[in-house]
């Protein structure tokens, strides 16, 4: 993965407004706005172009298209009641019909297979015969959008992580509290014992060190004070460990940071990576001192 920079404007200085995120290296920008401001967002030109869309409820997506993408969602104003907050994505002068149909079809395609999130789609529809550039073209758009919406909050793309659950074994602190294990991968049993990796993430500065069966978030690591809005819809498990292990004294305040106070097993460095940075992420966040990612680690390994 190559690093990349994304912009945040807000028109109206207000942070919880209308939000416009665009790449520096990408195609197109995304809209961001609460249920509330519609009336606002009809104001501003991305409303007339040819677009792609995310309704986003309590726990429900709807996804889809529109030309313009303005009058789509007018009409879901009025029609769909679950959805709070939405996303429309456009690029003047770049999408056309064709290729919105065929983002909108590859998204719910890859929602369906996520299984993370209850989609409100009654069908899959089947994307359209688009030539070879086009196809291309339509491809490294759903790339750049792959990549931009896990950090505006919707991550209902990518594969569920493991979670809490009830019948999960656990483990007892000094204090008695107990924290539940989450279940993990035999992959991890398969790498090099012992090397370190590290991520940092807006005040987050962690450590982690590969163990047996899975990863161990060294003591002294920092993590995010105030995780993402949508942690808790997208990740409930991983934001209720992670409430667990500041209940329990595990994470405490060092420093005028919230920090790991010993050393912590996790089974999955995805696990360990979104309670950091409080927001759902993955093992390509962790990077060894020679700029190896733990994710391209564990790819290869499960191709072997």
């Amino acid at each position: 993965m190559r690093p990349f920079s994304l912009r945040i404007f807000v028109p109206s200085g207000d942070p919880t407004g209308v939000l416009i995120a665009t790449r520096d290296d990408g195609i197109g920008k995304a809209t961001l706005f609460s249920r509330p401001l519609l009336g606002e967002v009809k104001g501003r030109k991305e409303w007339s172009f040819p677009g792609v869309y995310l309704l986003a409820g309590q726990s429900k997506l709807y996804i889809g298209e529109g030309d313009p993408v303005g009058k789509r969602l007018e009409e879901h104003a009025t029609k769909k009641v679950f959805w709070n907050r939405a996303l429309f994505f456009t690029a003047e002068n770049r999408l056309n019909k064709a290729h919105i149909q065929h983002l909108e079809s590859r998204l719910i395609k890859l929602a369906v297979k996520a299984e993370t999130v209850a989609l409100d789609n009654g069908n899959q529809p089947q994307p359209p015969a688009l030539g070879e550039e086009e196809y291309a073209f339509a491809e490294n758009v759903l790339a750049d959008m792959l990549l931009t919406l896990p950090l505006l909050g919707y991550t209902c793309f990518e594969p569920a992580e493991p979670t809490l659950s009830e019948g999960d074994s656990s483990e007892s602190d000094d204090d008695g509290a107990t924290l539940p294990l989450l279940k993990g991968s035999r992959v991890y049993s398969e790498l090099p014992l012992g090397l370190i990796f590290r991520c940092s993430y807006k005040e987050a500065r962690a450590a982690i060190e590969l163990v047996e069966s899975g990863v161990e978030v060294k003591s002294g690591s920092t993590i995010v004070r105030e995780p993402a809005p949508s942690f808790d819809v997208w990740r409930p498990g991983y934001a209720q460990l992670r409430r667990q292990l500041i209940a329990s004294g595990v994470v405490a305040e060092k420093n005028g940071q919230l920090a790991f106070v010993q050393d912590q097993f996790f089974t999955s460095a995805s696990a360990a990576a979104s309670i950091v940075c409080g927001v759902s992420s993955n093992a390509d966040i962790w990077n060894s001192d020679s700029n190896q990612s733990l994710g391209d680690l564990l790819r290869s390994a499960k191709r072997k």
